[in-house]
C-alpha cells in the first residue's frame, strides 16, 4: 500500500486493480475487429481533487508470444464528454475514436467507471485516515 500512498501524495493515478486486486473483473476486455483489448482503468486517489476523470490504457493482446503489445492510453471525462489522447504508439486518432467508441456504446461502461472512481476516492480517504 505504500505505493498507492505515494501515488495519492504525488497525484499519480492509481490502477483500480492494484487497490482492489482481489476481483474478478480487474480489467475490461474489448474485441474489436478481430482484435483483443485488455483495457486498465486508473484514477486520481486524492480526495480533495474533483477531476472527474479516468486514465484507460487500452493493449492489445496477441495470441502468439513475443511480439511487443501495441497499446494507447486516453483520460476519458467520467460525464461522458469526451478524453484526450495522452500516447497513442502507433495507433492513428481514427483508430483510436473508433475503438473508443466501441467501448462505449452506452452509459453501461459510463456508468461502471463512475463507481470504480467513487470506490478509488473512498479507498483513498481509508487510507489517509
Amino acid at each position: 500500500m505504500n505505493a498507492v500512498l505515494s501515488s495519492i501524495a504525488k497525484g499519480i493515478t492509481v490502477c483500480y486493480s492494484e487497490v482492489f486486486p482481489d476481483q474478478s473483473d480487474d480489467f475490461f476486455h474489448l474485441a474489436y475487429i478481430g482484435k483483443l483489448f485488455l483495457i486498465a482503468d486508473s484514477y486520481c486517489m486524492n480526495p480533495d481533487c474533483k477531476c472527474q476523470e479516468a486514465v484507460l490504457k487500452f493493449v492489445q493482446v496477441y495470441p502468439r508470444e513475443g511480439k511487443k503489445a501495441d497499446s494507447f492510453i486516453i483520460r476519458y471525462k467520467l460525464n461522458g464528454r469526451g478524453y484526450t489522447i495522452l500516447e497513442r504508439n502507433g495507433f492513428t486518432k481514427r483508430e483510436i475514436q473508433a475503438i473508443v467508441m466501441h467501448f462505449t456504446p452506452d452509459d453501461t461502461i459510463l456508468k461502471l467507471l463512475n463507481e470504480r472512481y467513487e470506490e478509488m476516492k473512498e479507498k483513498a480517504k481509508e487510507i489517509l485516515s
